[in-house]
């Protein structure tokens, strides 16, 4: 499949799974297909444009992971000529979508007002995301980017992750811990420890914001999670 189609019928998808999660619509598919939109398509090493056209071009194409609750227009088979800097760009954009969807859903599911069969499902789909995809690791790539909007989204919803997996009591990547073990060990100004600070910052603003009883323990457990290995 023509790269370029490969994002357009994806970010066709995200847009609309935008619409249904915004709305607080109960998602009729199954979670794993759903997961499979909103996973980053990026290598550990390398969270850029690229690497994402490198993924698409494979043989993990949207056709295998249809969703029959949401329909895709016909889009026009893009002509071969078509420049790299713009798949390039298609290619941020859908990252982006992917990075709001991923927010929007860890806020629904945070809200009182989310009815109670979709926020279950839309829990299941992270709960997914958070176990099979390293998504952790991905998103601490992606806010070491260049590119500011990229960084800051990708840092809004890791923050928002930690703080899911923290009320859920789900224990915290590897890879997040060792992060912070390896950027907040001693005195540093740079930008992994800016990086890993404002995180740190937005889950407790997180925390502080809720109105569980557990807050308290929910505070708790951060340091714990932090710290626990060093």
């Amino acid at each position: 499949m023509n790269i370029t189609l490969s994002i357009k019928i994806t970010s066709s998808i995200l847009e609309q799974l935008y619409k249904k999660v915004l709305s607080g619509t109960i998602l009729e598919d199954d979670s794993h297909d759903y997961v499979f939109y909103l996973n980053p398509a990026l290598s550990n090493q390398d969270c850029s444009a690229a690497s994402s056209l490198e993924w698409l071009n494979t043989d993990a194409v949207p056709c295998q992971h249809q969703l029959p609750s949401i329909r895709v227009s016909t889009i026009p088979e893009a002509p071969v000529c078509v420049k790299r800097h713009s798949q390039m760009s298609d290619a941020r954009e859908m990252m982006l979508l992917q990075l709001t969807v991923i927010k929007v859903m860890v806020t629904r599911i945070l809200s009182v007002e989310t009815e109670i069969h979709a926020k279950e499902k839309y829990r299941d789909v992270i709960k997914i995301l958070l176990q099979s995809n390293e998504i952790d690791s991905k998103l601490i790539c992606m806010f070491q980017n260049s590119d500011k909007l990229l960084s800051h989204m990708a840092a809004k919803c890791l923050a928002l992750l930690l703080y899911f997996q923290l009320r859920e009591k789900i224990t915290l990547s590897n890879s997040w811990i060792a992060f912070c073990q390896k950027n907040l060990s001693g005195y540093s100004e740079s930008d992994e420890a800016i990086h890993c600070l404002w995180t740190l910052t937005a889950v407790m603003k997180e925390i502080f914001k809720d109105t569980c009883s557990e807050k308290t323990m929910t505070c708790w457990r951060l340091p714990r999670h932090q710290w626990a290995s060093t």
